[in-house]
């Protein structure tokens, strides 16, 4: 015969959740931080780039900044990824439609509010290392995606294996950034105005180039 159960003690109930501190997170914040970031970095580049400068121009206390990043490195790594090439998007399911759709997304960014970035992170990720070590993830990742877009050509046979994909996307994007940094202001108009048939045809070029056809 077994001896009876102990009764347990009825249990205690359970405590309040703590009280938070602070305002409650602004859901529209990092938007307005990340737009303010890269217009800042666009006009000043590494060295105007800073947490009070940000923080004035996103209308923001400087103290939310700091919550969410501890270096202004990873604030701009986190910005560039929000704000700049997002190729992960892209799948049209053909190689020429893939490049067309890269060569728009590469002609908005550097014709937009914000294109001279592109000439400050050249010029910055050599320049400053900190630069360089917070950026590194963002650009080795849209290297990868960049080049995924060939390589998923390759595997559905649009394209030989013994092209280099990195050449390839290096001819469409370095085109189109060139004929941006090359054309005089009093042309600039005509040339937005032209941009997508221009695309179309640097990648027809490049990819009877690459293919034959």
């Amino acid at each position: 015969m077994t001896s009876p159960r102990a009764k347990r003690p009825p249990a205690e109930p359970a405590a309040p959740p703590a009280p938070t501190r602070g305002r409650p997170r602004d859901p529209l914040l990092e938007d307005r931080v990340f737009e303010a970031a890269i217009r800042l970095y666009a006009d000043t580049g590494w060295v105007g780039f800073n947490f009070d400068a940000v923080a004035k121009r996103a209308g923001v206390g400087k103290a939310a900044l700091y919550r969410r990043w501890t270096t202004r490195g990873e604030l701009l790594r986190d910005t560039f990824e929000a704000r700049w090439y997002l190729i992960d998007r892209i799948d049209t399911g053909s190689l020429r439609g893939d490049l067309v759709a890269l060569g728009r997304m590469s002609a908005d960014i550097v014709i937009g509010p914000y294109g001279r970035a592109a000439q400050h992170i050249v010029v910055d990720v050599p320049r400053y290392p900190e630069v360089f070590t917070s950026t590194a993830r963002y650009r080795e990742s849209t290297v990868r995606q960049a080049r995924a877009i060939v390589r998923r050509a390759q595997a559905r046979g649009e394209l030989a294996d013994i092209v280099k994909p990195g050449l390839l996307i290096d001819l469409v994007v370095g085109g189109i950034a060139n004929r941006v940094q090359t054309t005089p202001d009093r042309l600039r108009p005509t040339m937005i105005a032209t941009m997508d048939d221009f695309l179309e045809e640097i990648v027809d070029v490049v990819l009877r180039g690459v293919t034959g056809r």
